[in-house]
């Protein structure tokens, strides 16, 4: 994967941080002291990303952590019982077809965006809900609020748990087939090569 693919995968994972951050920041300190003049800035909008490139880069550690223990380890089970041979089989992907490889690499970058968002989103529907209550006097509007946005967030983590799934499953029987794909092609390819006749002197 490209410098600039990784830089992009860690933005949008950390724009979804972004959300649960702010919202817990405005419950605890209001958002009087928010420079609205500024916030558009080109100085603020730097800032921004820098914040969350680093939200991103957290995002990312704290939920493959969370969803390998929670999840990860059941499914690996299913298609590699020894966590070393399914890192065998990668690297035979990674080091010995280039195309293989950047299929590979494609498919996880859309894995570590749906579980970053599923994460992200179960936090953004909590801090949400801690917003509207500490903050907004109005109950009847907070109430409607919290509903609506709850219900959004809570499908928006289904949703992308769902296709976190289904891509980890794909990758799993992926890495099965080409890796031994790979194996079988080489002694074949070697069968094949011209042997070189050693010339008699």
């Amino acid at each position: 994967m490209s410098t600039t693919n990784l830089f992009v995968e860690l933005i949008v994972i950390g724009v979804g941080a972004l959300v649960w951050v702010s919202l817990i920041v405005l419950a605890a300190f209001g958002w009087q002291w928010v420079p609205a003049d500024r916030v558009f800035s080109t100085e603020a909008l730097l800032f921004f990303v820098a914040v969350i490139y680093l939200l991103g880069i957290v995002t990312d550690r704290i939920a493959d952590a969370s969803f390998e223990r929670l999840f990860g380890n059941s499914l690996r089970r299913g298609f590699f019982p020894d966590p070393g041979e399914y890192h065998r089989s990668r690297l035979i992907i990674l080091s010995r077809s280039e195309r293989l490889a950047q299929l590979l690499e494609y498919g996880r970058s859309r894995l570590r965006i749906c579980r970053g968002w599923a994460f992200n989103s179960l936090l953004a529907a909590v801090c949400l809900n801690i917003f509207l209550w500490i903050r907004v006097r109005d109950e009847s509007f907070a109430a409607a609020v919290s509903v609506f946005g709850t219900i959004v967030f809570c499908l928006l983590a289904a949703a992308c748990f769902y296709s976190w799934k289904k891509l980890v499953i794909t990758e799993y029987v992926k890495t099965k087939e080409q890796s031994g794909f790979l194996l079988e092609a080489e002694p074949k390819a070697e069968a094949r090569a011209p042997r070189q006749r050693v010339r008699r002197k």
